[in-house]
């Protein structure tokens, strides 16, 4: 099976490099720009127009405002698509490009990398055991990596909507979106504060990428105390408890899901028509 990567930016190198820990080597990559082949260390066939990419699977790990014309591409010729996310902003260009892949008989995957995480899995058995929680808290602050094509609501808080969906089995009844700037200099609003009304829960999302101290701390509340999901420290506390969580790959799963073709949750639409 030969794969591609269009795109050999920050998240294309972390494909590459999580592909070759999973076994893959018959890769082909497309990229523009010059490549340090020693900070990557391997080397591969290089292409600078997509169009010239041959492969049976292809990773499209471009800015947002790229997907659509390239998913597109490869999707006509029945090629698997793994797209980073988001698809692209347009909830109209979503649905098209999934009824293309449906058309061409071909798998349209986009990775919401949270719903692979066991962390998040953890967390759910929970939820099926004791009831949904009256509120969820989601912190999604760190400073950079800056994002030049979407701002931080599509790029972090859109993690924070696809775990809810995911955790509640619900889409919310309504959403409430606050876009600025924490850096004035800021290209795009760095920073969002988000509130979602789910049917028994309302979830807090605050995400930024212009703060100086990494918090990715989530705040469940039940109605017999809080439980503390700290993915820096990949640890779930439930009173003084520490419980156990899986120790695999979130990225590897998701690796793994797509080329599998089973068992995959596509939270795409929902969490597009919410962001917006």
């Amino acid at each position: 099976m030969r794969i591609g990567i269009v795109g050999l930016g920050y998240w294309g190198k972390i494909i590459l490099n999580n592909l070759r820990e999973l076994g893959y080597d018959d890769i082909v990559i497309c990229e523009k720009q010059p490549i340090d082949w020693a900070s990557i260390g391997g080397k591969y066939k290089v292409v600078k127009d997509y169009n010239q990419l041959k492969c049976d699977k292809v990773f499209v790990l471009t800015p947002a405002t790229m997907h659509f014309d390239i998913c597109e591409h490869f999707l006509k010729q029945g090629i698997d698509v793994f797209c980073e996310k988001p698809l692209d902003k347009s909830l109209t260009k979503c649905k098209k490009l999934f009824s293309i892949a449906k058309k061409y008989g071909a798998t349209l995957f986009v990775d919401w990398l949270f719903t692979f995480n066991p962390a998040v899995h953890k967390i759910k058995s929970l939820i099926k055991e004791w009831g949904k929680p009256t509120s969820i808290t989601a912190n999604r602050m760190n400073y950079g990596p800056v994002r030049h094509d979407v701002n931080a609501r599509w790029d972090l808080a859109s993690h924070d909507v696809s775990i809810a969906c995911y955790l509640l089995e619900e889409t919310p009844s309504s959403s409430q979106w606050l876009d600025f700037k924490r850096d004035p200099t800021s290209e795009q609003e760095d920073s969002v504060v988000g509130i979602l009304s789910f049917k028994d829960t309302c979830v807090q999302i605050n995400a930024s990428w212009a703060y100086n101290t990494k918090n990715r701390l989530y705040i469940f509340e039940f109605k017999d105390g809080l439980l503390y999901w700290d993915d820096t420290t990949k640890s779930i506390i439930w009173g003084t408890e520490s419980l156990e969580v899986g120790k695999t790959s979130p990225l590897h799963n998701s690796i793994n899901s797509f080329f599998s073709g089973h068992g995959v949750f596509d939270p795409t639409l929902d969490v597009t028509r919410i962001l917006q």
